[in-house]
């Protein structure tokens, strides 16, 4: 019988955070989707919208995350006290949809950090 074993992420390494107005980060999810289409999803938690692009998984890269280590190129994100299902760009008829991701106690925990560097 196989042994399931959750093994949360020690660290996180971020290497570029963008904050944006709602509006941009939506706009940028919907960048080069052609009308009627889906753009890409924006995560939501805890009064943050965002998206983060990882680090490819190759290389040195694998060996810190078997380590524990995850690295964030990019972490794009946006207040958002109230979370909503989806954003639609009117000019393209482009639907956004927004996922809320607030069940996950990582995302949880990289709210309260950025909420706090805001300070």
């Amino acid at each position: 019988m196989a042994e399931f074993i959750f093994e949360p992420w020690k660290k996180i390494v971020i290497h570029e955070i963008v904050r944006y107005d709602i509006q941009v980060l939506v706009h940028l999810q919907g960048l080069g989707v052609q009308a009627g289409q889906l753009g890409r999803p924006i995560n939501w938690v805890n009064g943050i919208a965002f998206t983060q692009h990882t680090m490819p998984h190759r290389g040195e890269a694998i060996k810190e995350q078997l380590h524990g280590t995850l690295h964030w190129l990019l972490l794009r994100f946006a207040f958002m006290p109230e979370y909503q299902r989806a954003f639609v760009i009117k000019d393209g008829h482009i639907t956004v949809p927004v996922i809320d991701v607030s069940e996950s106690a990582l995302f949880n925990e990289m709210s309260e950090w950025l909420k706090k560097r805001k300070q």
